[in-house]
């Protein structure tokens, strides 16, 4: 019976391919993003893994749970496994492929179906489409709890977000890496978009400069408080057409306040 293609997800995680490998492939993260997957049982110990290696892994579809027999059919990590298991439905596919870029690493995921008859090719073929719904869920867990897990063990300094916010991303991609804006406005020059993040001011923080520039003007680098520690860093975003055109971050480097600078106006950085 030919294979079936059912369904793809890509998508571009912007840090680096070990910790991405890690979280997908080691059940201690695994069981934590993936909400079917009750427990792997594996032929010996999880870190003697290789292709060819069988195991049983049991799953919550619905309200129902099934006892499933798996198999890596290629496992080369950081970069590539693919997982076949065995139903009366016929055998399932799932290939995962790492590709390391400039931004951090692009996520692939392919899965597909040999149907074990004739009746299950046409269901397949009729209800593929749902694969979608299934699948699309899991793997945005996925990428949160990456950036979860990068921000508990790295966390959120300056040099996170030279390494992961750039020129070009979208409000989606922002609010998927740090969340949404403590104030949302405009800069007080151009008029445009400007997002600013408080990190690690308390809730009731407020930047009363802002409030002297004028009703939604969000702009002004509360200098007093990040000196005090009231605010660890003063991040701002602006945005141009959807996506990212410069980024401003302020915070204490020693007793001197700095700023770091990315701007696609000038294509420069500064410090």
């Amino acid at each position: 019976m030919k294979e079936i293609h059912c369904y793809r997800f890509e998508s571009e995680i912007y840090t680096n391919m070990e910790l991405v490998s890690e979280c997908l492939n080691k059940d201690e993260h695994v069981l934590k993003w993936n909400t079917q997957i009750i427990e792997n049982i594996y032929n010996g110990n999880e870190e003697e893994l290789r292709e060819g290696a069988t195991f049983i892994t049991r799953q919550k579809i619905g309200k129902k749970v099934y006892e499933l027999q798996g198999k890596y059919t290629k496992y080369k990590p950081p970069n590539y496994a693919t997982v076949e298991t065995e139903t009366k439905e016929g055998l399932s596919k799932t290939e995962y492929i790492l590709e390391e870029t400039p931004e951090g690493t692009n996520f692939i995921v392919n899965v597909s179906l040999v149907p074990s008859n004739w009746l299950y090719k046409l269901v397949t073929q009729m209800f593929k489409w749902s694969f979608k719904h299934v699948f699309d869920k899991q793997f945005e867990n996925f990428i949160e709890y990456i950036y979860q897990i990068e921000y508990e063990r790295f966390g959120f300094d300056n040099e996170f977000i030279k390494e992961n916010l750039s020129i070009g991303m979208t409000e989606s991609e922002v609010m998927d890496l740090i969340g949404e804006a403590d104030a949302v406005g405009v800069d007080a020059i151009n008029a445009l978009p400007n997002w600013r993040y408080d990190i690690g001011a308390s809730d009731d923080y407020e930047n009363e400069l802002d409030k002297q520039l004028g009703e939604g003007i969000v702009d002004s680098v509360d200098e007093d408080a990040i000196r005090q520690g009231i605010v660890k860093m003063q991040l701002f975003i602006g945005w141009r057409n959807g996506v990212i055109y410069q980024i401003f971050n302020t915070y204490l480097e020693g007793d001197l306040l700095v700023t770091y600078r990315l701007s696609s106006e000038d294509n420069r950085t500064e410090k």
